[in-house]
C-alpha cells in the first residue's frame, strides 16, 4: 500500500537579520495531523568573531539553549512521529528521506 501524500508547510521560523528563514517544515496528511517533520539542527552563533554555543532564551539568561555543530552537511533533521529517519544538507533532501521511509523503501 503505498503513503499517504503529505502537505508541507513552514513550522518555525528563525527572524535573525531581517529575514525569515524557516527552522522547521511540517508534514500533514489529508486530514490536517501531523505525521512528519523536518527539522534544522541550529549550530553555535557566531558574533564578532566569537563563537557562542549557549544561547540565552531570556531577558535574564536563566535559561539556555546549548548548540553543539551539526555534523558537516547534515543540518536538517529527517522525523516520522518521534524518531529521526535520516539526515540532510537540504530540506527537500530531508522531506525526500520522510516520504521514502514512510513508503517502505
Amino acid at each position: 500500500m503505498p503513503a499517504p501524500r503529505l502537505h508541507w508547510t513552514r513550522g518555525r521560523t528563525d527572524q535573525g537579520a531581517g529575514l525569515a528563514r524557516a527552522l522547521e517544515w511540517i508534514g500533514l496528511d489529508d486530514a490536517g495531523e501531523t505525521i512528519a517533520r523536518v527539522v534544522r539542527l541550529q549550530g553555535p552563533l557566531w558574533f564578532n568573531w566569537r563563537q557562542y554555543r549557549a544561547v540565552a532564551l531570556d531577558q535574564d539568561a536563566k535559561v539556555v539553549q546549548l548548540r553543539p555543530p551539526p555534523p558537516e552537511g547534515a543540518d536538517w533533521l529527517a522525523c516520522v512521529g518521534g524518531q529521526v529517519v535520516g539526515r540532510a544538507a537540504l530540506p527537500l533532501q530531508a522531506v525526500r528521506r520522510v516520504e521514502a521511509a514512510l513508503g517502505g523503501e
